[in-house]
C-alpha cells in the first residue's frame, strides 16, 4: 500500500507580528504572528529545504540512506514560483540529484495542488517497484498587497512529503476531489499581488459547499462516519472558518479538528495541509485514521491510515524545531524590503547563462574536487591544485552540509536588505573548506568555530534571472 515514509518542514526564521503591521497600515490585529521570508528566499529555495529536510528524515527514521537516484518522482507545487515560464522542479532535480529519466514537474495555479501532487504520485507508484519513491514538496511565498487582510493572514514557508510502497508512516486509503469553477484566490499574470473574492460570498457559496461535498463524498466511499477519524486536518484562510466546517460535518472541532496553525505561522497555501498534518502524525497512533482535505478550484480529499511505524517520525525533525528557531521582525520598512515593495535593489548583477551552465554540479549540487595526487579538496572547482601543482587530475568530491566557521568578517558597508554581510570561511565536515555568506543570524552570535549548515538560497538577481547558490545559517540540533 502507497503511503508517507517520511516528512520534510521549512520555515523562514523570521517572524513577523501581525501588531506590527497594523500599527503601520491602520485598522485591527488579526492577533499572533506570521512567518516571513527573508530577503534570500523564494518558493524554489524553500521547497530546497524542506525536501532535503525529508530524505535526511527518512535516513534517521529508516536508518536507510536516501539519494535522488531512486526517485521516480518530484512533483512541486506553489502558487507563487518565481517562473510563470520554466520548471522550479527542475532546478530542484539538480540540487537533489534526482535521476534523469524520473517526472519531475510543477503543479501550480490552485491551493489544493498539494494533495493533487499527492495523487499523482500514488498512481506512479502503483506501478512501480517496491523500492521506489516519489517526493512531493509545496512551498509558498504568496505576496499580499500592503495594508490588505491578507498582508496579516499570509505566511511563508514549505514543506515535503516522501511516498513509498515500503517503510511508510501512514498509507493512502481512499481519494475524492471535487472542481469547480470557482474565484476565491487568484492572481492573473500580469499582478503583483494575490486577489481575494467577497468574505461573507466566498466562504458561504465556495469554501463551505465545496469542502463539505469532499470530505463527506470521501467518507461515504469508505462508509466511515465522522467520529471513526481521529483527526480532521484541512486547509483554512482563518481559524474561524475551519471551525465552522467542521462543525456542519459532524465533527468535533475542540477534540478533533487539527490546528491550522494560523496564530504561529499564517495562511500558507498549499502548504498547510501539509505542516497541520505533519503536526497531526507526531501526536497520532498505529490505527488512527486521518482525514486531510484541500482548497482551491473545488476541493480534494484524502484518508489516511497510521501504521504500526509512526513511533519512527520521532527520530524526525519536525514542526516544533522550526517553531522554536525564530528571529522577532521588529520593521515593517524591513518586510517590504524584503518583499521588494520599495523597489531599493541591492545591485544590478550580471548573470551569464553559459556561465550557470558550467557551474551548475558546483552551485546546486555542491560538488567541489579533489586532487588524485596529494588528496587536497577544492572548492570552488579548479584544474590546478594549488597544494601540489598537478593538473587535470582531479575527481568530483560532495561537500557535506554542515561544518564550522574557521574565520569570519562582519561587513557593514555592503548593501544588504539584512546588515551586516557576514562572510566566513567554512570546515566542513569530511573535507573541504566553504567560502560565502552566513544568513539568519544576529551579528553579535556570529563566533570561531560555530556550527553552522549550507542552506540553499538566491543569491542575486541578475538581467531578471535568480541566481542559487549556498549560504551558511546556525545548525538546528537533533533529538
Amino acid at each position: 500500500m502507497v503511503g508517507i515514509s517520511a516528512i520534510g518542514i521549512y520555515l523562514p526564521a523570521y517572524r513577523l507580528s501581525r501588531e506590527v503591521i497594523a500599527q503601520q497600515t491602520g485598522g485591527p490585529s488579526l492577533g499572533g504572528e506570521r512567518t516571513v521570508a527573508n530577503y534570500d528566499e523564494d518558493a524554489i529555495t524553500m521547497g530546497v529545504e524542506a525536501s532535503l529536510e525529508c530524505m535526511d528524515n527518512y535516513e534517521h527514521a529508516w536508518g536507510i540512506p536516501l539519494n535522488g537516484e531512486i526517485l521516480k518522482g518530484l512533483v512541486f507545487t506553489s502558487t507563487s514560483s518565481p517562473y510563470l515560464e520554466k520548471q522550479a522542479a527542475s532546478i530542484m532535480s539538480s540540487v537533489l540529484e534526482v535521476n534523469h529519466s524520473a517526472l519531475v514537474t510543477d503543479l501550480s495555479g490552485s491551493l489544493r495542488g498539494g494533495l493533487t501532487a499527492v495523487e499523482v504520485g500514488n498512481k506512479i507508484l502503483k506501478e512501480s517497484s517496491p523500492e521506489a519513491k516519489v517526493l512531493v514538496v509545496a512551498s509558498e511565498r504568496r505576496m499580499a498587497e500592503p495594508g490588505s487582510n491578507e498582508e496579516q493572514a499570509f505566511g511563508d514557508g514549505a514543506a515535503a512529503l516522501l511516498l513509498g510502497n515500503e517503510n511508510v508512516l501512514a498509507t493512502i486509503e481512499a481519494h475524492y476531489v471535487v472542481n469547480a469553477n470557482f474565484p476565491h484566490f487568484w492572481r492573473r499574470e500580469n499582478d503583483p499581488y494575490v486577489h481575494a473574492g467577497d468574505t461573507r460570498f466566498v466562504e458561504n457559496y465556495g469554501y463551505l459547499p465545496l469542502m463539505s461535498d469532499a470530505i463527506h463524498s470521501l467518507l461515504k466511499k469508505v462508509s466511515l462516519s465522522p467520529n471513526e477519524i481521529e483527526k480532521l486536518i484541512v486547509y483554512a484562510p482563518n481559524s474561524r472558518l475551519a471551525q465552522q466546517l467542521s462543525r456542519r460535518l459532524g465533527f468535533n472541532p475542540k477534540t478533533q479538528l487539527a490546528d491550522t496553525l494560523f496564530n504561529e505561522i499564517g495562511d500558507t497555501g498549499t502548504v498547510q495541509v501539509f505542516l497541520s498534518l505533519i503536526s497531526v502524525l507526531a501526536k497520532v497512533r498505529p490505527g488512527n485514521k486521518l482525514v486531510v482535505a484541500g482548497y482551491g478550484d473545488g476541493a480534494e480529499a484524502i484518508l489516511l491510515e497510521v501504521t504500526q511505524d509512526i513511533r519512527r517520525i520521532e527520530k524526525c525533525r519536525g514542526l516544533e524545531d522550526y517553531l522554536n528557531r525564530k528571529r522577532a521582525l521588529t520593521s515593517y520598512a524591513k518586510y517590504l524590503h524584503f518583499r521588494d515593495i520599495t523597489a531599493e535593489s541591492s545591485y544590478d548583477a550580471f548573470s551569464s547563462l553559459p556561465l550557470l551552465w558550467r557551474e551548475e554540479k558546483q552551485n546546486l549540487g555542491l560538488y567541489g574536487v579533489k586532487c588524485k595526487k596529494c588528496g587536497i579538496i577544492h572548492f570552488p572547482r579548479r584544474r590546478v591544485c594549488d597544494k601540489c601543482g598537478t593538473k587535470d587530475e582531479m575527481e568530483d568530491f560532495k561537500l557535506c552540509r554542515k561544518g564550522h566557521i574557521y574565520t569570519y568578517t562582519n561587513d557593514y558597508v555592503y548593501l544588504n536588505p539584512d546588515p551586516p554581510e557576514t562572510l566566513a570561511a567554512i570546515d566542513m565536515i569530511g573535507g573541504g573548506r566553504f567560502f560565502g555568506q552566513v544568513t539568519d543570524i544576529n551579528p553579535q552570535d556570529v563566533h570561531i568555530d560555530l556550527e553552522v549548515e549550507l542552506s540553499f538560497r538566491k543569491l542575486h538577481d541578475g538581467q531578471g534571472l535568480p541566481n542559487y547558490f549556498w549560504k551558511a545559517r546556525p545548525a538546528m540540533g537533533r533529538k
